[in-house]
């Protein structure tokens, strides 16, 4: 509750000059949020749902509720800096082959957030992530190249996706590739998102000077495991969606092998917590249970 709290507040006091709604699709939480909208945001439109549907199902239900030209996914866990969300409206209104426009985005400590823009997961990709060489040398150009971690994001440019995070998305890209995948219950739905408005000839692309905080996994912060899992089934969808059987058979052998050296050396650190996490997800991966 606080964090959406916080979140509405610099939205309403971030500067923006045009007409605008604020939906709120609120996943059957159990934390106040009802009662704060409805008490501190009469004018903010409420959708509730009867149970947690996800992120690409909830936004899609408040996307086909609107009507604007443009539409801002925005996550509660969020804080909006500098006139951001007008810089991203004026930006986007003046290049008008670009469907969809992410931001800067960084950590409450002021530390920046790698995974605000990135290039499409490939299986090798994946392997590099799993493997842990992703974070060896983060500043290699292959070896980070998932998340562009030798790119500083000091300067507007085109990239496969952004975040959903903070995605400002043009209606007429709706218009022409649908909804987010509801599949993807939670990560990866905006990495697909881009991925489909890109086929479409639709551009991408980074704005360095809008900034966010976001606190990210703030909800997943007691269930390390959970979110570990549920990052893991949406990679697993992804490469299935665009490699087919053979992008599912590659996650599974990538993901056992990267997960032991995990598990290995979270044992070796005497980092139970983490290496349990990493063994209920190997049994996943096989078995389908967890």
């Amino acid at each position: 509750m606080k964090h959406l709290n916080a979140c509405l507040r610099s939205v309403l006091s971030s500067g923006i000059q045009i007409d605008y709604n604020i939906f709120i699709l609120d996943n059957a939480s159990t934390d106040g949020s009802v009662d704060l909208i409805q008490k501190e945001y009469p004018n903010v439109i409420l959708l509730k749902n009867p149970k947690n549907v996800g992120y690409a199902k909830g936004n899609n239900i408040a996307i086909q509720k609107s009507s604007s030209d443009f539409i801002l996914l925005l996550n509660p866990d969020t804080i909006v800096l500098n006139n951001s969300i007008q810089k991203m409206i004026d930006f986007i209104n003046t290049n008008k082959s670009i469907g969809i426009l992410g931001c800067r985005v960084i950590k409450p400590n002021g530390d920046l957030q790698w995974d605000s823009c990135g290039t499409y997961l490939t299986p090798l990709m994946f392997f590099i992530k799993e493997s842990g060489l992703e974070k060896m040398i983060p500043s290699n150009r292959v070896l980070g190249s998932r998340l562009l971690t030798h790119w500083r994001r000091n300067s507007t440019r085109d990239v496969d996706w952004v975040s959903g995070a903070c995605m400002l998305i043009r209606r007429e890209v709706v218009e022409s590739i649908g909804l987010l995948d509801d599949r993807f219950f939670s990560y990866m739905e905006d990495v697909d998102y881009c991925h489909r408005a890109h086929k479409k000839r639709w551009g991408i692309r980074f704005l360095h000077t809008a900034e966010i905080i976001h606190d990210s996994g703030a909800s997943w912060k007691q269930r390390s495991d959970i979110h570990l899992l549920t990052s893991l089934i949406s990679d697993k969808l992804y490469l299935h969606k665009y490699y087919g059987l053979s992008g599912a058979f590659y996650f599974k052998i990538t993901y056992f092998i990267g997960c032991f050296f995990r598990l290995f050396f979270n044992i070796l650190l005497k980092n139970r917590n983490r290496a349990r996490d990493h063994y209920r997800t190997i049994i996943w991966a096989f078995t389908g249970r967890i």
